[in-house]
């Protein structure tokens, strides 16, 4: 069993739209066509509503995300995206009752989060706290710059996310991205926070720290960031799976091209660790679909 927590579908109706865009079309049907190539039982279909990024990627919205998914109920999941700024841009928001709405309609969890404030913001902290409310996970794309870019804005080593993990302990913060891997070394400098450091890990960075300090954190191993972050120093990447094994969740991030190769180059770094007996079968399994059923769907085992 495989589930991926993070993919994106584009929803481009218009051919005014396609001109604009500048990635290619990535629909429902390619990305099925995709999971079965792969070996992927379900994935995550995650929205953009955030203007920082919306108007760039093409990736659809919440409610075609939930159109496509309500034609596959087994082998798609839809999350909603709810942006900080949602309810008149104001800390006082019912978020909640967005939130209600979008459970209704199927949506597990929120995201993929990608507005570029800074993430200790009175506005994202109502989001926190409506998501505790409703018990919706939350699953961040980090910045490590504002303007001109995207994703939640937090300082080097995270000590914004830190600052929410503790005011908000019932809160699921999932996180992602470079500038969020990129703390796996504790030498991580501000010029690598939107690249992937090739360094060995000499001393374990921020990210242990949190994850081991923090049961309401989670991390997200999809994309180039997370490959890198595992593979950059293998010895260090085996140890993280180890350790952090109920804490990770199984990723790709494709959208865009079904042919850049990312999800069978990160599901072949999961089975040759297996198969070289790197790692168990329970740190497989964890990561790759009993994390997500425990922590996203609720089930005991």
């Amino acid at each position: 069993m495989k589930i991926d927590i993070h993919t994106h579908i584009t929803y481009l109706k218009f051919p005014e739209f396609r001109k604009y865009f500048k990635y290619e079309d990535f629909t429902a049907k390619t990305l099925l066509e995709c999971m079965d190539e792969e070996g992927i039982d379900k994935s995550v279909i995650l929205p953009i509503s955030n203007p920082e990024n919306v108007d760039i990627y093409g990736v659809t919205g919440n409610l075609e995300t939930i159109e496509e998914c309500r034609k596959h109920p087994d082998r798609f999941i839809p999350f909603c995206n709810i942006d900080p700024r949602s309810g008149l841009n104001t800390p006082k928001a019912n978020l909640s009752d967005l939130m209600k709405i979008y459970k209704d309609l199927g949506c597990r969890g929120i995201g993929e989060i990608c507005a570029n404030i800074p993430i200790t913001d009175k506005r994202y902290k109502n989001l926190f706290y409506h998501a505790a409310l409703e018990k919706m996970p939350l699953l961040f794309h980090f910045s490590g710059k504002r303007f001109g870019t995207y994703g939640a804005y937090d300082h080097l080593h995270l000590p914004g996310l830190e600052e929410c993990l503790k005011e908000f302990p019932e809160t699921i913060f999932i996180g992602h991205s470079a500038a969020f891997w990129g703390e796996m070394a504790a030498d991580f400098k501000y010029k690598e926070r939107d690249g992937y450091p090739k360094t060995p890990v000499k001393k374990k960075g921020r990210l242990w720290e949190l994850l081991d300090k923090y049961p309401n954190l989670y991390a997200d191993l999809s994309a180039g960031s997370g490959w890198n972050a595992i593979t950059r120093d293998i010895e260090n990447g085996v140890a993280f799976l180890t350790r952090f094994q109920k804490k990770i969740m199984f990723g790709t991030d494709r959208f865009g091209s079904r042919k850049d190769g990312l999800g069978k180059k990160i599901i072949s770094m999961y089975d040759t660790l297996l198969q070289d007996g790197k790692i168990t079968k329970d740190v497989y399994d964890n990561i790759t679909y009993k994390n997500f059923n425990r922590v996203i769907m609720g089930e005991s085992k």
